[in-house]
């Protein structure tokens, strides 16, 4: 077993698959991926990743794009945009099967090799999301992950996800006990999350896979940091990984600026701004929503970071655009602090720090 000790986190400098970082990771972790999608194919994926997230090169499409198939969630949680949002969910928004299929299509054919079916959303609302998981898996996307809360995680969606082709399944519970998860997971229900856990890994076994890999996370807010240390100490070797999620406080500026919600959820009140900060996340990624717009990452921020809209120009002409390039600039050059969304997004992070 292999473990990462917190203590890292404060000399991370740049994010990685939203603001996080793995702590725990099984020893046969990534041979897994290998064995199911070929060596070649999942490590030369996995070694442009690791070069964009180092700023290294400069790829030609996007390696990952998230894709949020409605914007809808059946939680409010005191850290989330949802806990404040006033705008009534339209299923005529989500993302259709037809419109999905034309993104996937064009992406592949320019060399995306991954995709997060979600952003800011639930994404097993969508009772049928296995197709999309199975199309993107059908048609050569090699990494497919989705982030959810687990409520919804029954044992027929397990099934369904687990025979999809799904690779990746973050799970964010935050919370040891029912007092803290009531507090944080608003509108949720701990036994039946934490059953649904281990209902999903028992399935699998009985299926005979090893994806998708499980990864639990806990997003770190003045609400649950105490209950930390003890939530590791259970989960570490139940999960495939766990993550510590450091908080990115989405109310210290911008749309949902709301100082009273920043004082409850922040570890920190006051924002921190470094002198340089390197973003990889423009070299990765763009997210692209129901409506066709596109977001230069996958931030909270991001709303405000809209670089084209895909329903009127291809990926293509967005990635290579003038508005994707220069985020890249600005970001090879530490200039974060130029564009209003990126200099929200980093002052408002837990542990951006110079």
């Amino acid at each position: 077993m292999k473990w990462i000790s917190s203590d890292l986190l404060e000399d991370k400098k740049s994010y990685d698959a939203g603001f996080s970082e793995n702590i725990f990771f099984e020893d046969n972790y990534e041979q897994d991926f290998i064995d199911a999608k070929g060596h070649n194919e999942w490590t030369s994926y996995r070694e442009i990743w690791e070069k964009c997230s180092k700023l290294e090169i400069e790829t030609k499409s996007p390696t990952h794009l998230e894709v949020e198939l409605n914007y809808s969630c059946n939680l409010r949680c005191p850290m989330c945009t949802w806990s404040v949002e006033t705008m009534v969910e339209k299923k005529e928004d989500w993302f259709t099967f037809e419109d999905y299929k034309k993104l996937l299509d064009e992406a592949v054919s320019k060399g995306t090799k991954s995709i997060r079916l979600c952003y800011i959303n639930e994404p097993l609302i969508r009772k049928d999301i296995d197709q999309f998981i199975k199309y993107a898996s059908d048609i050569g996307i090699v990494d497919i992950i989705i982030t959810t809360n687990g409520t919804l995680l029954t044992k027929e969606m397990s099934k369904k996800l687990i025979e999809s082709g799904l690779t990746k399944i973050n799970l964010s519970l935050d919370a040891i006990t029912e007092e803290t998860y009531e507090k944080i997971r608003v509108g949720g229900d701990l036994k039946t999350t934490v059953k649904n856990i281990h209902d999903f890994l028992e399935i699998r076994k009985e299926l005979n896979k090893k994806l998708p890999k499980m990864r639990l996370s806990f997003v770190r807010s003045k609400i649950n940091d105490h209950e930390y240390d003890e939530f590791v100490d259970y989960w570490k070797d139940k999960v495939d990984s766990l993550g510590s999620q450091m908080l990115l406080d989405p109310f210290g500026d911008g749309k949902f600026k709301n100082p009273e919600k920043k004082e409850q959820i922040s570890l920190q009140t006051e924002a921190r701004s470094p002198k340089k900060f390197h973003c990889p996340e423009p070299f990765k990624r763009m997210t692209v929503r129901g409506n066709g717009d596109v977001l230069g990452c996958c931030s909270f921020y991001a709303v405000d970071l809209v670089v084209g809209n895909w329903k009127q120009d291809s990926l293509d002409k967005i990635w290579n655009g003038e508005k994707m390039k220069e985020l890249r600039e600005m970001h090879k050059k530490g200039e974060f602090y130029k564009n209003p969304a990126c200099k929200s997004c980093i002052e408002n992070s837990s542990y951006i720090v110079d």
